[in-house]
């Protein structure tokens, strides 16, 4: 048997499997208020709420980190230390100033813990998420806005990544997005383990809940904040005196989080002016439906692929790390974002044979998939959807996660203080994408190259589809724009530190990331604090401010959803966490023929605004768990979706009407016939 290289020996990072003897010790032979362990040394890096020799940031998220700050909108300035966070096996731990501009944690944060040997056959899990809303659930969620306290669900599951039941993280994810810049208070209760036995709380909680920190500063200094927790829990009908573990902690403020990215958009707006970016570097390709015998190039929708470049204030500015050199978002003085001179962008377009005869055609740019180029665009089913509807698409590199990151990406994952490069230049290409689409309504007929072929524009018409990371960062993309209102956003998914276990795509990204922070738990750690950063343009952020909560200057935006069941590489959960979030985003009737999401009604056709249909090809649904589905017979249905009429049918029709038809026949949408 292959043993697991053992995680790096650091003064604030045990091994962890030094923390079992004390603790299977008070498991078996209980620890009361009149014999407890003595108190294990404290420092200010690392919480001391899950025992001696847990991971420094434990448990996740933390309020040890949330330094009270008047001047920020929550009230307080997330700081992490020099060696809270994760650390690779040379020791280089996650830098902490990437975070200070935050004021909180991200809306779609799981609980991380680690309670060995811990028991949880009974807890929520994953098709039973009701279980959490039980009074008496071993595990409690609260929110609690402006004093009004209410339950939150969620459910749980054990790292399926790690076969040690000691050492096994319990991941608590929430089943709805949580609110911004938001208290939420959380606890465990009555917990066993495996055997039966109770698992006590650690010496630094038993302290806090007791009211005897006074002789550890430390833990003193926090003794007011936990006291609130127990008030509101309380409150509740929640005991002090039967708390495992309790804490509380804050969402990010719109503003820390979207700050950077909205003044970006309205400064290149501005400096693009009314009729966007200019277009240079002309290349014109023509088709031919049938081979003719000449030079060129046969394809039976598209007549001619324009090509060309459009310049756009460039706002990144050089990273240099150890090994590494990246990008960072160029500031001012003040820490603002501003501008630092221009770069160039390349784009395509694709123009089908029925513009050929003067008829106004609408306008949809393209997203592509997964470290992919704008390139993809001329994928052969937009050209049959094009040709079909009177559509012409276009498209541009997503920087940050396109083709050219590839190699930066790597080496990101070899060490993730790094993170912050792809994060940062994520602002650049969604600046890039709004700039290039109002370029496209006003400038594109006006190209030379295109009036001369008296190809016409509907300026009336202008939408996005996206495919995969494209239907992912979709949501991020129509929030963010003033000129798109809707959307297709095809297999999509948000909140990426719930997605990538789940992918067969991360598989190969994890054996790098595996093999430089070997223990599961720092694995599961370094996700959600690169989550704290990817929160900038994640979808999990956004679809708040598609139309519940609009961004300044835009009206409401809605997309349509097309996930796939079974899905090998996006999984459909995070849009089923979506429907259940109060975010205007229904799902439609006939979603599935084995199950319903729990706590979600489903809408009747038609149904005008944002919407999820599944489309379903023979996949059964994956075994629950942060692990990607098994192959399975029917293989991947990733691809599927795009590649049928109905489906396309649906989505042209939702773009022209901003309406959600049934396309599959009054039941759930099998597009190849059921079995």
């Amino acid at each position: 048997m292959m043993l697991r290289p053992p995680a790096p020996s650091r003064t604030d990072r045990r091994p962890m499997p030094l923390f079992l003897a004390p603790l299977l010790c008070c498991a078996l032979l209980g620890c009361g208020s009149d014999d407890v362990p003595p108190d294990p040394p404290y420092t200010a890096d690392c919480d001391p709420l899950m025992g001696p020799g847990m991971p420094c940031s434990m448990p996740w998220p933390s309020s040890l980190y949330l330094k009270e700050d008047a001047s920020r909108k929550t009230g307080y300035a997330l700081r992490f230390g020099a060696a809270s966070l994760p650390a690779t096996q040379q020791g280089a731990a996650i830098l902490p100033g990437p975070y200070n501009k935050l004021d909180g944690y991200s809306v779609g944060t799981p609980l991380l813990v680690i309670f060995p040997n811990v028991n949880a056959s009974q807890m929520a899990s994953e098709d039973h998420i009701e279980r959490s809303l039980d009074p008496a659930a071993p595990v409690l969620w609260f929110e609690d806005s402006g004093g009004t306290v209410k339950p939150v669900p969620y459910w749980v599951e054990l790292d399926g990544t790690e076969l040690d039941p000691t050492l096994q993280t319990l991941i608590v994810r929430p089943a709805k997005i949580l609110k911004e810049g938001t208290r939420y208070v959380v606890a465990f209760r009555g917990l066993r383990d495996r055997m039966g036995a109770a698992i006590a709380p650690s010496r630094a909680f038993q302290r806090l809940r007791d009211g005897q920190s006074g002789s550890v500063p430390l833990l003193a200094a926090r003794q007011a904040r936990f006291d609130k927790v127990f008030a509101t829990l309380e409150a509740q009908g929640v005991k002090r005196d039967g708390l495992t573990l309790a804490w509380d902690f804050v969402t990010d403020s719109n503003e820390a989080v979207h700050g950077d990215l909205l003044r970006m958009r309205d400064d290149a707006l501005t400096q693009a002016g009314t009729m966007g970016p200019a277009f240079s570097d002309i290349k014109v390709t023509t088709y031919v439906k049938v081979a003719d015998g000449g030079t060129h190039e046969v394809d039976a929708n598209i007549a001619l692929q324009v090509e060309g470049s459009f310049e756009v204030p460039n706002y990144l500015a050089p990273l240099e790390l150890p090994g590494f050199s990246g990008s960072q978002l160029n500031r001012d003085g003040a820490g603002k974002v501003q501008a630092n001179g221009t770069r160039k962008s390349h784009f395509w377009v694709r123009i089908p044979y029925s513009a050929l005869t003067g008829t106004p055609h609408g306008l949809v740019i393209y997203g592509h998939g997964l470290l992919g180029s704008g390139d993809q665009v001329r994928s052969d089913f937009n050209g049959k959807i094009a040709n079909d509807h009177n559509l012409i698409f276009f498209a541009a590199d997503l920087t940050g996660m396109a083709e050219d990151d590839q190699g930066p990406v790597i080496k990101i994952l070899q060490d993730l203080g790094r993170f912050s490069s792809l994060a940062d230049r994520l602002h650049q290409g969604m600046i890039e994408w709004v700039l290039l689409a109002r370029g496209m309504r006003e400038r594109l007929q006006t190209v030379p190259e295109v009036a001369a072929m008296s190809i016409k524009v509907n300026r009336d018409e202008l939408f996005y589809s996206g495919i995969s990371q494209g239907g992912i960062f979709g949501g991020t993309f129509v929030a963010l724009s003033p000129d798109i209102v809707r959307g297709h956003l095809g297999v999509p998914g948000s909140n990426y530190s719930t997605l990538l276990q789940r992918s067969t795509d991360f598989k190969s990204f994890f054996g790098v990331v595996s093999s430089v922070y070997p223990a599961s738990a720092d694995q599961l750690l370094a996700l959600s604090a690169m989550q704290l950063l990817w929160d900038a343009t994640d979808p999990v952020t956004h679809y708040r401010h598609l139309s519940v909560e609009p961004y300044p200057g835009n009206a409401a935006h809605h997309v349509l959803l097309a996930p796939a069941r079974g899905d090998n590489q996006v999984a459909p959960v995070t849009n089923e966490v979506l429907a259940r979030s109060g975010l205007d985003v229904a799902l439609m009737e006939h979603y599935d023929d084995d199950r319903m999401p729990y706590g979600v009604t489903p809408t009747p056709y038609p149904y005008t605004g944002s919407g999820i249909v599944l489309w379903h090809f023979g996949n059964p649904w994956p075994t629950p768990g942060n692990h990607p589905p098994m192959a399975d017979q029917a293989g991947d249905p990733h691809e599927k979706p795009r590649r049928r009429d109905s489906h396309n049918e649906q989505m042209v029709h939702f773009f022209r009407t901003g309406m959600i038809e049934d396309v599959c026949g009054g039941q759930s949408c099998w597009p190849d016939g059921r079995p």
